[in-house]
């Protein structure tokens, strides 16, 4: 299919990139499948749509994990979901070394196929969809304003900081970005800048995977939730 051969840029790094190295971004491998159009949908009338997927993706260019945020008809996002699971990436390299790195990607549907439209850098809006006919957004993360309550978490711990890191000087802020699923699971968590601490950036990452929440709800019913925490190590408390 045409635009298989776009490049997959940098997101978010798991761990942050110091200003002075060469990154190279992961490239999607040739090959792989692209999404069918669904048939049902040709069925009923609709002709186009859009489905928006986060993934995760390891050194070795393997899909680790994998989210929809985003899609105008549920048959699109699970027409995405059956194919990138098993894509084959080029491994994005840090000062030549292969490390893991986080993306989102936007599927466009027409009748002729899908192709990959955007990559998305920003995980917490999505102006580029169409609010009208077939490109309608049916399901996206829940707004702030939109939820019963704030975030509620059940479970998780702060996280680590040795009482030598600031002696030998590793401290400063962290912020970290993620998602709270319909189960309360945290998901896709990574870090929103590439000049803070490594060390501190793996502390804080690993932390946040291990948190719980209640449900996030807008008119009772679970939603996705964009979310992010700072953390201050070694800072005044």
């Amino acid at each position: 299919m045409k635009n298989l051969r776009s490049l997959l840029t940098l997101v978010l790094l798991v761990a942050a990139v110091p200003a002075f190295a060469q990154f190279e971004s992961a490239r999607i491998a040739t090959g792989n499948p692209m999404p069918q159009y669904p048939g049902a949908l040709t069925l009923a009338g609709i002709t186009r749509g859009s489905a928006v997927v986060a993934l995760s993706i390891d050194a070795e260019g393997k899909v680790q994990d994998s989210l929809v945020l985003a899609y105008t008809q549920p048959q699109f996002a699970r027409a995405v979901s059956e194919v990138v699971n098993r894509w084959a990436f080029i491994p994005a390299r840090l000062d030549g070394a292969a490390v893991p790195v986080q993306t989102e990607l936007r599927f466009d549907f027409t009748l002729e196929g899908a192709v990959i439209t955007a990559n998305i850098t920003n995980h917490f809006l999505f102006d580029g969809f169409e609010h009208a006919g077939d490109n309608a957004v049916t399901y996206q993360p829940g707004r702030a304003d939109q939820l019963d309550s704030s975030p509620v978490k059940l479970s998780g711990s702060a996280p680590k900081y040795p009482a030598n890191a600031a002696k030998e000087g590793v401290r400063g802020k962290v912020h970290v970005r993620f998602y709270i699923d319909e189960n309360g699971d945290v998901r896709m968590p990574a870090i929103e800048s590439a000049g803070e601490h490594p060390y501190l950036a793996e502390q804080a990452v690993t932390a946040i995977r291990q948190w719980k929440f209640a449900p996030p709800t807008s008119k009772g019913r679970p939603v996705l939730v964009a979310a992010a925490q700072e953390f201050d190590f070694g800072g005044d408390r």
